[in-house]
Order: C-alpha cells, then structure tokens, then sequence
C-alpha cells in the first residue's frame, strides 16, 4: 500500500511539473477555430462530402507554404501546416508552440458543399492572420477574429489567388470592385476575394442559419462600443471580406501590431472604403468617424452576453473591496 501511494505520489509530481513546463514553456494561445465550435463530422467518403478535392486542399496550402514559410522565418518563427486531409472536422485552427507558428486545416471543412479553392484559401489566409494581421491583437501574440479575416483578403489571399478569376462573381461585390479599381488586375484582385467571402458566408449560413444569408447588398449596421475579438457575426465577417478585398493598400505593406494605419485603410488615412467594419473593430479615439452619420446599434445576441460577464465581474470585484453593487 505504501509502494502504491509512493507511485501515485511520484505520478501526480510528474503531472504538476508537466503541466508548469507547458504553462511557462510549451504552446501559446490557442485560437479555437476560423468557426465557433460545432459538432459537424464530414469523413473522407461522406455522402455529404462536396466541397474540394485532396488535391485542391493540397495545392492552397502548398502555395500558403511557399508564400509564407520564408516571409514567418525572417520574424523567427517556423511555418508548420499540418495537413488533416482525413480528419472529419469542419474546421481550422491556429497556434504557436516553441517556435513554430501553426495552422490546422482540416479535411471536414474542405468537403463541406459550400467551400470552394477560394473558400478554402480564404479560411487558410485567416489562420496567417492570426499569426500575421497585426493590429488589434488578442491574447497576446495573436491577431483577434475580426483582424484575422481582414487580412485575408487585404493581404494573404492577392498573393496565393493572384489576378486568375474564373467563374461568376457576386454582381454587388463586382461593381464595388469595377468602381474602386481602374486596372483589371487590381479589380480581379478584389474579385477573388469576394468570391472567396461568398464561399464561406454560404457555410456561415449552413452552420448557424440566421433569417436571411450573409450578402455584399446587406452590410451588417452595428457599431460596437468596444473592440470585440471573439468571432464576429456572419454578416460582419462577410463586410469585412469584402472591405479588406477593395482597400487599395499595396500587398506588399505589411501591416503592424500596435498601429492600425500601416498597410491598411483607415479613416485618419482618408478612405472611405476598405474600413475594418464597426460591427466588431473599435478604432483609437484619434480616428475619425466615417463621414455621414453612424448605423443604428443593433443589439447582438454575443456582445450581450459578454457585457453580462463583465457586469458580473465588476459585481465581483466590488463585493471583494467592500463597495458592494
């Protein structure tokens, strides 16, 4: 019994003293997913499987490696993709650990029906972002949700899409691009990145079904009060695809981690268009306001819950100094 207990006491010892390396030492943050969690299992041979084949999801990410693999190791750091072809999850992920900046991507979500190679690339270019997008950060090293997505199509996707656009685009979206562009290249540029977004609102609607589907016609009129870095809503996401796509910024200024000017739009800088959209970004208090008057605030069911934690966090606080609520 003795022995037993001496065993259990050295297992504990080893489980505590791994657990404080990982902590101090092993992976930084993870983020979750390019999709809030869900239960969607698409095997290799599903009856459901639609979206790409191995060799599409194959070819985006040899381009992702590529572009990005040497632009990583002159910051210090080593791309890892590690490629889950036969993985079921409908999903995709990013982390850094002892060096390594990794993305996840997962067989699941390239079979699923609504994901296309630009769809794909998109969700690849995202999980760069985290690791690339700049300002504003979460979690220390990462870029948050919203910045994630703006620099993938503001930056990631021109350099892995480039100016080849074949099918259709969103006629909404390719106005917007025709009208900001004068060049064919830099409108095809915008285009990809708005059939891209197209591709990934279609599984935004089928994972999480709102009243009507994400659309270029219909910008989503919240305006938070606060920076908001968990995942935005689908409509948000979609404005904000297609506001990084028609910034005229060139691909080859690189944004920066604690300034939202460089390698962006902004409305200090005087766009109009290509903004990081209100409905999750809170700007400095030296940026303007877009000229006309603000959208309605449209209350969303995320950012209530997230003001009743932080309600229920400053009750705490004051119940633990004595002022009371």
């Amino acid at each position: 019994m003795r022995k037993f207990a001496e065993r259990a006491a050295a297992v504990a010892l080893a489980l505590a003293v791994g657990t404080f390396a990982v902590h101090r030492w092993g992976p930084r943050t993870l983020c979750e997913g390019f999709l809030p969690e869900n239960d969607l299992k698409i095997p290799v041979g599903d009856v459901h499987a639609a979206g790409i084949e191995e060799s599409g999801f194959n070819s985006v990410l040899d381009k992702i490696e590529a572009i990005y693999g040497p632009i990583i190791a002159a910051k210090g750091g080593k791309l890892v993709v590690n490629r889950r072809w036969t993985d079921a999850t409908v999903n995709a992920s990013a982390m850094q650990l002892w060096g390594s900046w990794i993305i996840n991507m997962y067989g699941g979500l390239a079979r699923h029906q609504a994901i296309t190679e630009e769809g794909f690339a998109l969700v690849a270019c995202h999980e760069i972002g985290h690791h690339l997008g700049g300002y504003p950060k979460s979690r220390g090293w990462a870029t948050n949700e919203g910045g994630a997505d703006y620099f993938a199509t503001l930056k990631c996707l021109h350099k892995v899409l480039g100016t080849s656009v074949s099918g259709g685009v969103d006629p909404v979206a390719d106005a917007g691009c025709s009208s900001q562009f004068a060049d064919e290249a830099s409108r095809n540029l915008c285009r990809n990145g708005s059939k891209a977004g197209s591709s990934v609102a279609g599984l935004f609607q089928a994972l999480r079904p709102g009243p009507q589907p994400p659309g270029f016609g219909t910008p989503d009129p919240a305006v938070v009060d606060r920076m908001f870095d968990a995942h935005p809503a689908p409509q948000c996401r979609l404005d904000t695809y297609y506001q990084g796509a028609i910034c005229p910024k060139s691909v080859d200024e690189e944004v920066a981690n604690d300034d939202p000017g460089p390698g962006a739009c902004t409305a200090k800088q005087k766009f109009q268009t290509g903004l990081r959209p209100r409905c999750w970004y809170k700007p400095p208090s030296d940026e303007p306001s877009p000229a006309g008057p603000p959208p309605a605030l449209v209350e969303r069911p995320e950012l209530k819950d997230l003001q009743g934690v932080e309600r229920k966090l400053e009750a705490l606080k004051a119940a633990l100094s004595g002022r009371g609520v």
